[in-house]
């Protein structure tokens, strides 16, 4: 009898609005402030990109297998902002090198996507893989969040184009 009312209650749980979420939330979770200088020497913040749809990828100089990924986003999205985030405070200083590497990792598709080193907002993300990709809206909240290889063009689209 206990697991037929537990059963019942986890599918209303998620059927039923607010259940499982923040009701009170109308555009999304907010992403945590930032402010960060990428390796093309400007500087990127949630202030300043606020009005903008934006992809956030926190990686690290010592995932090569994150590198198709970089490269697949890039090359899906025409001009979108894209930034690559380590979560490693060790590439502090590396970031050109690791920029370098990813490039020549796949000679058909440099990236331009800036590339900086930010711990604290792995941090403050609480990120437990890598990759991890945010979509993040115009006014600043998480739209959708990938977690593992987003290699596919058609998924990237997908999950470029969602909406809150």
């Amino acid at each position: 009898m206990r697991s037929i009312l537990l059963s019942i209650a986890l599918c209303l749980m998620l059927v039923l609005p607010g259940c499982l979420g923040d009701g009170d939330v109308e555009d999304g979770e907010p992403f945590p402030d930032f402010s960060l200088t990428g390796d093309d020497g400007k500087e990127y913040s949630k202030d300043s990109l606020e009005g903008e749809k934006y992809i956030v990828h926190i990686s690290a100089s010592w995932c090569p297998r994150c590198f198709k990924t970089m490269h697949n986003i890039s090359a899906a999205l025409d001009g979108e902002i894209y930034l690559i985030i380590s979560n490693d405070e060790n590439d502090e200083g590396n970031i050109q090198s690791w920029h370098n590497k990813v490039n020549e990792s796949n000679n058909s598709n440099n990236i331009e996507a800036p590339f900086a080193v930010l711990p604290d907002l792995a941090t403050t993300l609480e990120i437990d893989a890598i990759p991890t990709i945010y979509l993040i809206s115009e006014k600043g909240n998480i739209i959708a969040k990938h977690e593992g290889d987003l290699t596919i063009h058609s998924e990237i689209l997908e999950f470029y184009n969602q909406e809150l």
